[in-house]
């Protein structure tokens, strides 16, 4: 049989064959162009990725310099908070080397009691928990939440009985933490807010008014309600709220900057 003879009699079948010999011939080149491609790519990346290895990272002299740097930050935060923020009287801190919890018990317990009796002296009805909580806290953190409520309260206290007040109440020492960590930030501020109500003759609110916004150093004030004058009894019912603030403690704050990524 010659060529032409087997031509026309397979012609189907090899123009078949010949068509799949192509398709897989080019299907052949074209795997071989996509892996290269994909190879050349994982190539430089690996290139990349050991070239940044082989940098120098951050050496004990750089981590010092920053360390120092961060440092003297935190100081200056503490400082500016100083001139800024209200500052706590001294008597409302312990003393170093004082234990925390015991001076919060001597230092409240005696306080308390000359706050009352002035405050009898004068014919003025005081919250005899001043604000304090029950159970005496024991944790440092709150103690100094406690202290830095009381010492407002205790100023408060004393502007109102000079004033004329009839009495000071419902006082709240809110000791709890508003300090909220996330994986971001931390709070700025560590504020302890600090809710009262003093009862003034019709007289007395003007005076008590103008020593509350103007105490030396200043009050942290964040509302003051003066309530509608009781005919009957003469008197007006002011409510006073405060955010007493301080930066957190060294310790909180550098733990909340570990916890950041």
């Amino acid at each position: 049989m010659n060529l032409d003879a087997l031509w026309q009699t397979h012609r189907r079948f090899i123009t078949g064959v010949a068509i799949g010999v192509a398709g897989f011939t080019a299907g052949l080149i074209l795997i071989n162009l996509t892996a290269g491609k994909r190879l050349s790519t994982a190539e430089n990346r690996i290139r990349a990725a050991s070239d940044k290895l082989r940098r120098p990272g951050y050496g004990a002299p750089e981590v010092n310099q920053l360390q120092q740097r961060l440092d003297a930050l935190r100081a200056r935060n503490q400082e500016l908070a100083g001139l800024s923020l209200p500052s706590r009287r001294p008597e409302f801190r312990a003393q170093a080397g004082q234990s925390p919890s015991q001076h919060y018990i001597d230092f409240t317990g005696q306080r308390r009691q000359e706050l009352i009796a002035a405050a009898l002296r004068q014919n003025v009805d005081v919250d005899e928990t001043l604000g304090l909580p029950p159970v005496s806290p024991t944790e440092p953190q709150a103690i100094e939440r406690a202290l830095r409520g009381f010492d407002v309260v205790d100023r408060v206290v004393r502007i109102a009985v000079a004033s004329g007040a009839r009495a000071v109440e419902n006082i709240e020492i809110q000791t709890r933490s508003n300090l909220k960590r996330s994986k971001t930030a931390t709070a700025a501020l560590d504020t302890t807010p600090v809710t009262l109500d003093v009862v003034l003759a019709e007289d007395a609110a003007l005076a008590f008014t103008s020593a509350v916004l103007n105490a030396q150093p200043g009050l942290p004030l964040v509302r003051m309600e003066m309530g509608p004058a009781d005919a009957r009894k003469r008197q007006r019912r002011a409510t006073l709220e405060f955010a007493v603030g301080e930066l957190p403690a060294p310790e909180m704050a550098a733990a909340g900057a570990e916890g950041t990524p």
